[in-house]
């Protein structure tokens, strides 16, 4: 049979997420078992004119960005990148103070220092970047360290999932396997 196009849908299994934490100077690299992509949703507006009562007109409203979920296998905490990000979780939260990184963690000119960037990479085969997205103003809203445990469910891994909230997102222009600095329009 002819094939109709030359190149192959790309396949979702091959990625790479960084993290520009405020809690550390370097950027983070982990490995994950599944992440959502973001997703922006824009409201839509229905509105009548008193010319046309009997049909409605729509008008772009309120962005909203849905949640990232990261899952991984727990790993423990030997290691820099998974100290890195529980520090980042506890600069949000901090509960021997009871107060949250809005109240605790303001910088310089109000900024809230508890928010990192994201950028989340697809590769292809070869391990070539093909396609990015960079996640601006992100914090952890949710954190779950492990598994439920349960002693019938022999040989299955610990799972430990980490939930971003963000303010948005924009994909990255990518060029023969390397990330511009530039952002797409």
């Amino acid at each position: 049979m002819a094939r109709i196009c030359t190149s192959d849908p790309l396949e979702k299994f091959r990625f790479l997420v960084d993290f520009s934490l405020p809690t550390g100077g370097t950027p983070v690299r982990t490995g994950f078992h599944d992440v959502q992509i973001p997703k922006r949703t824009t409201n839509k507006i229905l509105y009548r004119e008193g010319k046309d009562a009997d049909i409605s007109g729509i008008s772009a409203g309120l962005n909203t960005m849905e949640d990232i979920v990261l899952s991984r296998g727990v790993i423990g905490t030997e290691g820099t990148a998974a100290n890195d990000l529980l520090n980042w979780i506890k600069t949000v939260h901090k509960p021997t103070t009871g107060s949250t990184g809005v109240n605790a963690s303001s910088g310089p000119n109000g900024t809230q220092t508890y928010r990192g960037e994201v950028t989340i990479k697809m590769l292809d085969r070869d391990g070539t970047i093909v396609r990015a997205w960079k996640v601006y103003e992100a914090f952890p809203v949710n954190f779950v360290p492990a598994s439920d445990l349960n002693a019938a469910e022999d040989g299955e891994k610990s799972m430990e999932s980490l939930t971003l909230t963000y303010e948005d997102f924009q994909e990255l222009k990518v060029t023969s396997g390397t990330i511009s600095t530039s952002l797409t329009d």
